[in-house]
């Protein structure tokens, strides 16, 4: 019988795991060094983090590492649940940074503590390992899968759904759409408890990052101008929606564009438009918390309240966006009877 890594990790409990992986790292003080022995695996991550860019700023770093010793509960908590679940467990021995990147400061949103970090986390993968078959769990953690494609004339748009990289601080899955093979948009979300912004909901899909790719102005105008003119955002807004339908999913919530990840006041502009002007749109509304709430489906202006001569195209665009939410939602309904596992605790 062969034992993996983890299934001993869970059997022996992460004290063990602890032991194994304890190591001295040394912090600045003035200008001398100090070593600082740690009983914990939040210490080897942060070493690994650091060696995998070149530049770190200091205050990041001593943040990052300020918080993991204040909370290393909280992070016994992930990595005993992380370790317990095979597909999970896989993925952090083979990305180590994983299982702290809830600790970054602007992960998921502004203004988050560490235990709700922790809790949108937890919870993200708790309903992922019990929504989706191992296999496609492991393969939504590697690789982008086809959900829906569009082929037009010489051109094949698709939509994509994985987990978020290279910006995972963003939102843990990330919708693409893809034109002949490259990504031009891109919607991050994450599955967190509603309590995250105050709702009643016992569950959300939180949208935390809406982006056009840098340089993909060409690929972006051809795809709205071939997808009956469905902004790309538009069109992601609609997959998600799917997602949310094969889950079982009520609401949906969004960062509001100050407490957006990346937000930078010089940019101000650009992210009202491409976060709260959008949000209006569709038809949410902002709480007091800064995030914006719907529930599914969302009502759009009644057709009585179009423009004449605007009244057919509405009604195509709409057609096509439901058309893309069922085929979002297919996909995942189709797998989920190969899923047997219960929501872990």
């Amino acid at each position: 019988m062969v034992t993996y890594p983890w299934q001993a990790l869970a059997a022996g409990g992460a004290a063990e795991f602890d032991r194994k992986m304890s190591t001295t790292v040394h912090y600045a003080t003035g200008n001398h060094r100090r070593p600082a022995a740690a009983e914990s695996t939040f210490l080897p991550r942060i070493s690994i983090f650091m060696r995998q860019r070149k530049v770190w700023p200091p205050a990041l770093l001593a943040g990052l590492l300020w918080r993991g010793l204040t909370h290393l509960g909280t992070h016994r908590k992930v990595l005993r649940f992380l370790l317990k679940l095979p597909p999970l467990a896989e993925f952090v021995f083979s990305n180590p940074t994983f299982a702290i990147k809830y600790l970054a400061p602007r992960y998921l949103a502004r203004d988050l503590t560490v235990p709700e970090r922790a809790s949108c986390f937890l919870y993200h993968y708790r309903r992922l390992y019990a929504a989706l078959p191992d296999q496609l769990l492991r393969r939504t953690l590697k690789e982008d899968l086809t959900l829906h494609e569009m082929p037009e004339g010489a051109n094949l748009f698709a939509l994509t759904m994985g987990l978020s990289r290279p910006y995972g601080e963003e939102g843990e899955l990330s919708l693409h759409l893809c034109v002949n093979g490259e990504i031009a948009f891109i919607l991050s979300f994450t599955i967190v408890p509603g309590s995250v912004a105050q709702s009643q909901a016992g569950e959300i899909l939180l949208i935390t990052r809406l982006q056009g790719i840098k340089g993909a102005y060409p690929q972006i105008s051809a795809a709205t101008k071939a997808l009956h003119d469905v902004a790309p955002a538009a069109l992601l807004f609609a997959a998600l929606k799917g997602v949310a339908d094969a889950f079982g999913i009520g609401e949906i919530a969004a960062v509001s564009a100050a407490r957006q990840s990346s937000y930078h006041r010089d940019y101000a502009a650009f992210f009202q438009e491409a976060y709260d002007d959008f949000f209006a749109q569709v038809g949410m509304s902002i709480g007091a918390t800064g995030f914006y709430r719907s529930s599914i489906p969302l009502q759009g202006k009644p057709l009585a309240f179009i423009k004449r001569g605007h009244k057919l195209r509405t009604k195509e665009k709409r057609a096509f966006k439901q058309e893309i939410r069922s085929a979002c939602a297919g996909f995942f309904q189709e797998l989920a009877p190969a899923a047997s596992h219960k929501l872990p605790l």
